[in-house]
């Protein structure tokens, strides 16, 4: 049973949303596609950062950066880019936040 029901596009804006609120930012309105799979992995990841005290949130405070976020996320998961392109171009995008990459590469990759 899907988690986030609905069709392709309301469960990948629900997942943003929440993974939005988890971080303690603002919610998402913008419309992507995801996967089951990929639904499941990030509600994984969501729970793990929101009981993690010390992980430091990604500030995706514009609708671009949440897409973006959104995107690499599911280009790791899908193995179409390696955890340390996944690392790199975080770091690029949000300098300061390198360990949250390598935190959330690890998570995005456990089986």
């Amino acid at each position: 049973m899907n988690k986030f029901p609905g069709n392709k596009a309301q469960r990948a804006a629900a997942i943003v949303s929440a993974a939005v609120l988890a971080a303690g930012l603002m919610t998402t309105t913008v419309s992507m596609a995801g996967s089951n799979a990929f639904d499941n992995k990030m509600s994984s990841v969501i729970a793990h950062v929101k009981a993690d005290p010390n992980y430091k949130s990604i500030p995706l405070a514009s609708s671009s950066d949440r897409a973006w976020f959104f995107d690499e996320c599911e280009a790791l998961f899908k193995k179409k880019i390696s955890k340390e392109q996944y690392v790199a171009d975080g770091a690029k995008q949000f300098p300061g936040y390198e360990a949250s990459f390598n935190e959330l590469a690890d998570l995005l990759t456990a089986s």
